[in-house]
């Protein structure tokens, strides 16, 4: 008598009787069914193969480090990938952010333009303040924890009827880089970074410069010892700024500071 398909199908692999053996049948092939995936690198649910576990049909773990490689399409890559069209360098894995590969102008275009992080001031509705007391001025490069979150500061700031003209926070949600194709990278995605976000970029300036030069040919330029604006403001009249050079952590006044801007963006 025949044996079932379920043990036909295993039976070459275990040690069967002879006779047995003769009704068996191979295993089909995992890869052409379509499970493609070394099933340890899967990410989320994963559907593994019945006849080796090893295999899975799931969508397969991004390898993202300190300077790998944001593209237009939303993957990343350790390096240059032929027929992809780079945006940002990743500077921060835990909360997947990239910063652009060059400065912003105040029309949103890429470019180096210093400008006023606003035209006029106010306590800002909706902007933690963060004072002196809470983010020491200088080079002390201890961690910071208030006003962290730069997307949630540019919305408060674009939100604002009393700052005037936000050039700073204006300029980063205005950007969109060539090569975008999906919705994550649009304009009004992009933003201006919190302090926190800076002091990242530079403690991690040496990888993401490495990164930014070898996309030299794609219009990108390495962050350079300039000073930058954050979104995280400080009172009334002043918001946070980072200088590259040195680590220098300063408040200064919103409508005279002439500084740079690098937009962000969450991937």
């Amino acid at each position: 008598m025949k044996m079932s398909l379920f043990v036909s199908v295993f039976c070459c692999a275990t040690s069967y009787s002879l006779m047995a053996q003769a009704d068996c049948v191979p295993a089909p092939n995992c890869e052409e069914l379509g499970f493609t995936v070394d099933a340890s690198k899967c990410s989320g649910a994963a559907l593994k193969c019945p006849w080796d576990l090893s295999k899975a049909a799931c969508k397969e773990k991004e390898e993202i480090e300190i300077g790998s490689i944001l593209y237009g399409d939303g993957t990343v890559a350790s390096g240059v990938v032929t027929g992809k069209t780079p945006i940002g360098v990743v500077f921060d894995v835990e909360n997947r952010l990239a910063v652009a590969l060059t400065n912003v102008k105040k029309d949103g275009t890429a470019g180096s333009e210093n400008m006023y992080w606003s035209s006029s001031y106010c306590d800002t509705q909706g902007l933690q303040n963060c004072s002196s007391s809470e983010i020491s001025l200088g080079t002390d490069l201890i961690p910071i924890t208030c006003g962290v979150d730069g997307r949630l500061n540019t919305n408060a700031i674009l939100a604002s009827t009393c700052n005037g003209t936000t050039y700073a926070a204006n300029a980063t949600n205005d950007y969109q880089p060539a090569g975008c194709t999906k919705d994550f990278c649009k304009k009004s995605k992009w933003f201006l970074p919190s302090l926190r976000d800076l002091q990242n970029i530079y403690l991690q300036k040496t990888q993401i410069d490495a990164s930014l030069t070898l996309l030299n040919s794609n219009g990108a330029t390495t962050i350079r010892n300039r000073n930058y604006w954050s979104s995280t403001e400080c009172n009334i009249s002043g918001a946070w700024d980072f200088g590259m050079s040195n680590g220098y952590r300063n408040n200064d006044y919103k409508y005279t500071g002439n500084l740079f801007v690098r937009p962000v963006l969450a991937f």
